[in-house]
């Protein structure tokens, strides 16, 4: 990883190029030589969204510890239908791994059932299938703090936010066993500390990495591992 001179100090939020910080997709932009953006063209936008809200909610302190991912979110811009279904599963059980063992059943099952669909071609009413499948799919909150429950409430909420005319089938499944796991943790099943949003964010950044590695594995791409010594370096050069 090359790193040039008077690099910025990696903080929270977007910037200006010559205000002298940058968050850590920003840092992407500048060492893979793009335009000045939080939005490289480099990096597949779910990584890069998992990335930048790390970035902002990791304390000061902690930010260092997006260093290493920063070279293995480089050259991640192939894009599918498969590959966002399978991030979307690993997602799916990152928050699966949270929930009591014993109330992970129907999360478990949607993520069988959007796995079922990766290759195949779906229809609009398939679509809409997954869909009801998720919105329909609710549970009372029960005694977690109001800031836990609304991070998982709002993360359930994903559907609002999807392009529907780039979506098929595997992928809206995925996203409705994200949706469901999500709504099983608001219901007080969840173990983590989510409402904590550095505890959060610590635990993000191993998500994140576990992210790349689902990447390289269904795209087949091979990353020249960063040394010890450069990420010393840019550590360093990061404050």
């Amino acid at each position: 990883m090359a790193v040039p001179d008077s690099l910025p100090t990696l903080s929270a939020g977007s910037h200006d190029a010559s205000h002298g910080e940058a968050c850590v997709m920003e840092y992407v932009s500048l060492l893979a030589g793009e335009e000045w953006s939080d939005r490289p063209e480099c990096t597949h936008e779910i990584l890069a969204h998992e990335a930048r809200t790390t970035n902002d909610l990791l304390r000061d302190s902690d930010r260092s510890r997006l260093v290493p991912l920063i070279g293995r979110l480089f050259g991640t811009a192939e894009d599918s239908a498969e590959i966002r279904a399978h991030l979307r599963l690993a997602q799916a059980r990152q928050v699966i791994a949270l929930l009591e063992p014993d109330s992970r059943g129907p999360a478990l099952v949607a993520v069988a059932r959007a796995e079922g669909w990766i290759g195949l071609e779906g229809d609009e009413e398939d679509l809409s299938d997954a869909l009801s499948t998720s919105a329909l799919f609710t549970l009372p909150d029960g005694d977690l703090d109001h800031q836990h429950v609304g991070h998982h409430r709002m993360a359930a909420r994903l559907f609002m936010f999807a392009h529907w005319s780039e979506i098929e089938a595997a992928e809206a499944y995925a996203m409705a066993a994200l949706s469901i796991a999500h709504t099983i943790a608001a219901s007080g099943e969840c173990r983590a500390d989510c409402g904590n949003a550095p505890a959060r964010a610590r635990r993000m950044v191993r998500g994140l990495a576990d992210l790349i590695d689902v990447y390289d594995d269904v795209t087949g791409r091979i990353v020249r591992e960063v040394t010890p010594d450069e990420i010393r370096e840019l550590s360093a050069s990061l404050g």
